[in-house]
């Protein structure tokens, strides 16, 4: 097969409308062809077309190669962005990993509301990934290997070339007369990718020559299935999600086990966090799901934690701050910043709650750990201890040390925004307000 501008025009065309088109660009062959063949479409596209390049600084070359894609760009008549990065990584850590992550970071500050960033991965990067997430033992989603387009940021992140031979490209790179350069690094087979592609995909394709596409069909095959899998993970997780995007333990265990673990996946990436390795899933499964009711069990990964309380699952901060051991003088502003990341409390008008004046007169603090302090309801009888009255606000016990306590005097009076503590005289003209607690996230 040839490879020509018509077909990459053909992806295009399956791909969400765009308002603006971003190639990456590291002046390579692949990017190369890419950049080239949507120029040569550019009468033909609705959106405009840009190029962005980024610079590592971890090769002697990075300086050679910046100045080789402004060549380029300035006669294909492209805009192009550079981004510049300063990149330490610390050893044992993957180079590799770390570069990827902050290019994409970095040209994610680029692109703006249904933005595409295109990428030129290409049909034998599909197959190596997939052999790559096999000796890893990854699941679905990895064997699933790269999607043609996703949902980036504000936009997206499209491969148009997925279903292109790297031979075609390379063709294609020699028909046009294109110059490119080489990233002594793909030769080092002491990567893993690179060892695929130089040792191992060579002997395959002497047996099977049409290995790399066979492999990446079948990634096709599996990305088909984790559509269908991801559809019924969302509608399994709106069965189970309980208040305040807490998942029911009952419900997940009523589900078999390979959708209960798909929906605690989808749990998960709803709320923007790493997904957990199998052995991590497991622990949850059995330490975390299936737990007495007086256990506090949790499970950790990253700085994550997911914790079972009163029939639910917790996402929280697997390490969370210090609680403050001072308390701290709260004095007639509408709003308090609380120490430790702890976000901040606010005064709302309203006709319950805390007379104004107490904070005029000064006598208004906020503290932390309830100890021995007690509560009394507003319209109940008797008081409750701190930790009863946690217990009925379905408070949990991680929770507790961080609650801003509001003191008037050396009197509890209201705990965050759960609770007043007393009847204060509010009404006939005197203005109280009530507390509002805007905590961090995961705490």
């Amino acid at each position: 097969m040839t490879f020509s501008s018509a077909d990459l025009l053909a992806s295009l065309q399956s791909l969400p409308v765009a308002r603006a088109y971003w190639v990456a660009f590291s002046g390579g062959l692949d990017s190369h062809v890419l950049l080239h063949a949507m120029e040569r479409l550019r009468d033909r596209l609705e959106a405009p077309l840009h190029a962005v390049h980024v610079h590592h600084g971890l090769q002697q070359q990075a300086d050679a190669w910046e100045a080789h894609c402004r060549s380029v760009c300035a006669e294909l008549d492209v805009p192009l962005q550079v981004r510049h990065l300063d990149l330490q990584p610390a050893p044992g850590e993957s180079v590799e990993a770390i570069a990827r992550d902050a290019r994409y970071r970095a040209i994610g500050e680029l692109l703006g509301e249904q933005h595409m960033l295109l990428t030129a991965q290409h049909r034998d990067d599909q197959a190596e990934t997939l052999l790559l997430q096999l000796l890893r033992g990854a699941g679905i989603e990895g064997l699933a290997a790269m999607p043609m387009c996703k949902q980036w940021g504000q936009g997206w992140h499209a491969r148009p070339l997925l279903p292109v031979a790297r031979a075609d490209l390379h063709d294609y790179a020699r028909r046009h007369r294109l110059q490119w350069v080489e990233d002594p690094s793909n030769l080092d087979i002491r990567f893993d990718r690179n060892y695929l592609r130089r040792q191992v995909m060579p002997v395959l394709q002497q047996r099977w020559p049409s290995a790399a596409a066979t492999i990446a069909r079948s990634a096709a095959h599996l990305a088909a299935s984790l559509q269908t899998i991801a559809g019924q993970a969302a509608a399994d997780l709106q069965t189970c999600l309980g208040s305040g995007q807490r998942l029911q333990i009952a419900a997940l265990l009523s589900l078999p086990e390979a959708r209960r673990q798909a929906t605690l996946r989808a749990w998960l990436r709803a709320e923007g966090q790493a997904l957990p390795d199998q052995a991590r899933m497991q622990q949850i499964e059995y330490s975390v799901l299936r737990a007495g009711a007086d256990a506090a069990p949790v499970v950790s990964w990253a700085d994550i934690a997911v914790r079972a309380y009163r029939g639910e699952l917790w996402l929280t901060r697997a390490r969370l701050p210090e609680p403050p051991q001072r308390s701290l003088a709260w004095g007639d502003t509408r709003q308090l910043e609380l120490p430790a990341g702890l976000g901040r409390l606010q005064r709302q008008a309203a006709g319950a709650g805390i007379p104004d004046r107490l904070w005029r007169e000064g006598r208004v603090s906020v503290r932390w750990r309830g100890g021995d302090a007690s509560c009394r309801l507003p319209g109940r009888q008797g008081t409750r201890s701190f930790r009863k009255l946690c217990q009925e606000l379905a408070i949990p016990g991680w929770r507790r040390p961080y609650l801003p306590l509001l003191y008037v005097d050396d009197s509890l009076a209201a705990v965050a925004s759960y609770c007043v503590c007393g009847d204060w005289p509010c009404g006939s003209g005197e203005p109280c307000s009530s507390i509002q607690w805007d905590r961090p996230e995961l705490l």
